[in-house]
C-alpha cells in the first residue's frame, strides 16, 4: 500500500535544551507539539549497549521514575539538574541540545510516547559581565 507523507509531520522540529541550570527546556513548537500540561510526566532511558542513546518517554502516569513537567509563564521544562549532572553532561560549558525523534514502535512497551533524544553539543557564548 502507498502512504502520502503528510508535510506537517515534517515541519516542525522538537527540540529541547539543557539550561545553565540544568532544567531541560522544551520550544515552544515542541510544548504544543508534545500537548505538556502540569499533568505530564517523563522519564528517560538509555541504551546499556550505546552509550549516546538516550529516550524521552512522555506519560501521564506519575510514579517514582518520571519527572512532573513545570510550567512557568509559557514555558515548559524539567527540574533534572541531579540526572545531567550524575550522567556527566557539562551543561555549564557547553550548550547540550536535543533534536526529538519520534520512536512510537517502543511506545507499547514503555507504556507512553517515546522519543530519542539525538544530541548536539556547542561551546557556550561567554557571558559579559556588565558593570
Amino acid at each position: 500500500m502507498i502512504k502520502i507523507l503528510k508535510t506537517r509531520d515534517y515541519n516542525v522540529k522538537l527540540k529541547a535544551t539543557i539550561h545553565r541550570s540544568g532544567r531541560l527546556g522544551f520550544t515552544s513548537d515542541t510544548a504544543s507539539t508534545l500537548s505538556l500540561s502540569n499533568q505530564s510526566f517523563v522519564k528517560f532511558a538509555i541504551d546499556d549497549e550505546d552509550d549516546n542513546a538516550m529516550y524521552l518517554l512522555l506519560t501521564s502516569k506519575e510514579d517514582e521514575d518520571s519527572f512532573k513537567v513545570i510550567k512557568s509563564g509559557e514555558y515548559y521544562y524539567l527540574p533534572t539538574t541531579l540526572m545531567f549532572e550524575s550522567l556527566g553532561f557539562d551543561y555549564k560549558k557547553f550548550n547540550i541540545m536535543f533534536d526529538l525523534i519520534r520512536m512510537s514502535e517502543y511506545d507499547e512497551l514503555l507504556d507512553g510516547q517515546v522519543y530519542k533524544l539525538n544530541k548536539r553539543i556547542l561551546m557556550r557564548k561567554e557571558r559579559k559581565n556588565k558593570e
